[in-house]
């Protein structure tokens, strides 16, 4: 990190598929569009449109944000000087947190996003209001319900089984799809090659490597 906070407002043009690793600093990730989906464990935690979920620095966590996606990421260093919470969970975009956000990216249009200015100061107050607020870690019945629901379709289980995931903005079978291109790019950074994972998949090896290019751009 250049700085002790870091914003960054971005849209998905292609799968983004993070490693399992510690998180080297504290983040919230508000999802305005699309869905990411975050393992902690054995559990694989959607974050669909409006909804924000933080990752406490050293927490073992893996990111993955569908295609087409649009997200905002707060990052927060180890250094900060304000106690940060330090338990993985949900915390709900507020009109607080909605509004800094709108105010650093028109900042960051106009090329104003100088740390010794206003913009500083918005992610100042963002890392102030996330020290005052507790993630919940009590997940409801929708959102575990919605969690069975990728990890069927993640473990092969056909979307036709499965009604649209309408709160998603996204089909069942287009979510299917990106979440077997996640297996496939996994596998081939196992040491698999793709030729083996087409036979498996019941494709040719230029079709499998086309959708995985279509969804996840060059690997």
């Amino acid at each position: 990190m250049k700085q002790a906070i870091e914003f960054l407002h971005q849209t998905a043009d292609f799968l983004i598929v993070g490693p399992r690793k510690k998180q080297p600093h504290y983040s919230y990730i508000l999802i305005h569009e699309g869905m990411a989906l975050i393992r902690l464990g054995k559990l694989e935690l959607p974050v669909c449109q409006n909804q924000g979920f933080w990752l406490p620095s050293g927490c073992l966590a893996a990111v993955t944000v569908l295609q087409g996606s649009l997200f905002s990421t707060f990052n927060f260093s180890i250094r900060s000087t304000v106690s940060l919470p330090n338990r993985a969970g949900y915390i709900a975009p507020s009109t607080l947190v909605e509004g800094i956000v709108k105010q650093l990216n028109m900042l960051n249009k106009n090329g104003n996003n100088a740390w010794v200015s206003a913009y500083g100061r918005l992610l100042r107050c963002a890392r102030d209001y996330f020290a005052l607020v507790s993630p919940d870690d009590k997940y409801d019945d929708s959102t575990l319900k919605l969690a069975e629901t990728i990890t069927w379709l993640d473990s092969g289980g056909s979307p036709d089984n499965i009604d649209c995931i309408s709160i998603l903005g996204l089909e069942t079978r287009e979510i299917s799809e990106q979440l077997k291109v996640r297996n496939w790019i996994r596998k081939m950074k196992s040491g698999q090659n793709s030729t083996y994972l087409a036979q498996h998949a019941s494709l040719t090896e230029a079709s499998l490597m086309q959708l995985i290019g279509k969804i996840a751009g060059p690997v």
